[in-house]
């Protein structure tokens, strides 16, 4: 018998939602502290915006209330290597809430900076069920593996299947994966919107997101407007390019310095459709903001850069969008568009297994939309996906939700 499979402890959801509230106001009190624990691994900016999503997820737990009824045994989360703040609300503090035992391990390289970030956040004074491990990551999941209810699990579709294979196939695994998140810009579109929108999502945490876009698919009758403009954003940002130490900054070096050798080696492929930008420095990681232009008629861009990349993809017309989102290699990772003016072909998307209505965003993006409290991916099994009982469910993932549903509510049902 599994230890899911055994009633659990109620849990006490107005308690919960105190100790969330009372971690908020931490988050608040203690803004400029987590942002200097954070300033040798990202801009001020970015951890900002954390505490403030951290913040509105703990403060909105009660649109969640229905899945806060009865824990489970435990829960193991493994971070990305991006937002770290936000990320341990999401996937170790909100889960730790439904369990008597939650595991998380930050990526290993971002062992040092977590344990400054830890050290301000106290995390054992309010979530004593919740553990930070620095172990080994194989000695990490041997330690977890059969004791384990639930694990999320953020980060590549390769490294999630190896984690996935060491855990039993009774083991919930909550995938977050990568999508393309392709912009569209329509021949209707406000375009001063949309490059503040591709600005919001390309250079945020200096294109280390999974939000980022691919591809920005813009209409040849609007190409030149958009271009332009987005070029005179882009040498307004220049001055605000560098260390993360200086808060002024909004794009600072890539958190993996070997990334930006193997940006070097993509700059050149592309090298033939390069407009500004491209300089990398491998030595201090930084790569900064770059564009690229290629018709769309020449193929699409599926690979994904995490690093401050616009890469622009002109089109002629409806039909042209085609190339794009018919080609095989888009479904597996199809998590959300966003659509700047009218697409009827966008439109008709809808009547495709790769998106649903809450996946294409209408003169918006994901920066502006995402709430911690609901569910978020795509229908691409890369982009997001669970794992029950060994078989894929593809589509967006909420921890607290999926907890519930596939563990909680199936060990209440009846026989």
């Amino acid at each position: 018998m599994t230890r899911s499979a055994v009633r659990s402890a109620l849990v006490d959801f107005p308690a919960v939602q105190d100790r969330a509230r009372a971690f908020a106001a931490t988050l608040r009190e203690r803004t400029a502290e987590i942002v200097r624990s954070l300033s040798g691994y990202q801009c001020a900016n970015v951890a900002i915006d954390e505490i403030e999503r951290s913040v509105d997820l703990l403060h909105n737990l009660h649109l969640n209330r229905e899945h806060f009824r009865e824990k489970v045994g435990a829960v193991t989360t493994f971070l990305p290597l991006n937002q770290p703040l936000y990320a341990t609300v999401c996937f170790g503090v909100v889960p730790s809430f439904m369990a008597e035992d939650t595991a998380l391990r930050p990526p290993t390289a971002m062992h040092p900076h977590y344990r400054a970030l830890a050290d301000v956040l106290d995390l054992p004074a309010h979530f004593p069920e919740l553990h930070v491990s620095y172990d080994d990551k194989e000695e990490f999941v041997a330690q977890r593996a059969h004791r384990t209810d639930a694990v999320v699990f953020t980060g590549t579709p390769e490294n999630a299947a190896k984690v996935r294979r060491s855990f039993p196939r009774r083991t919930l695994f909550i995938l977050n994966g990568s999508g393309h998140n392709p912009l569209v810009v329509t021949e209707t579109a406000d375009v001063e919107l949309a490059v503040a929108s591709a600005l919001r999502v390309v250079l945020y945490n200096q294109g280390q997101d999974c939000a980022g876009p691919n591809a920005i698919l813009v209409h040849r009758h609007r190409l030149v407007e958009f271009r332009e403009t987005l070029l005179a954003r882009l040498r307004d940002v220049e001055p605000r390019v560098g260390p993360y130490a200086d808060p002024a900054n909004v794009v600072g070096p890539n958190t993996d310095p070997d990334h930006a050798v193997k940006m070097v080696r993509r700059f050149r492929d592309d090298r033939g459709f390069w407009v500004y930008g491209g300089e990398v420095n491998p030595a201090s990681g930084m790569i900064r903001p770059t564009v690229f232009e290629k018709e769309l008629a020449l193929g699409g861009n599926f690979r994904e850069f995490f690093a401050p990349v616009f890469f622009l993809q002109p089109y002629d017309d409806d039909a042209g969008l085609r190339r794009y989102f018919e080609d095989q290699r888009y479904a597996a990772n199809a998590m959300y568009v966003s659509v700047f003016g009218d697409s009827p072909y966008v439109k008709s998307l809808l009547d495709t297994p790769s998106h649903d209505a809450d996946s294409i965003l209408w003169d918006t993006d994901l920066h502006l939309t995402e709430r911690g409290y609901l569910p978020y991916g795509g229908q691409g099994p890369a982009a997001s996906c669970l794992y029950v009982d060994g078989v894929r469910v593809p589509g967006a993932t909420l921890p607290q939700r999926d907890i519930h549903r596939h563990l909680v509510a199936r060990r209440d049902s009846p026989c």
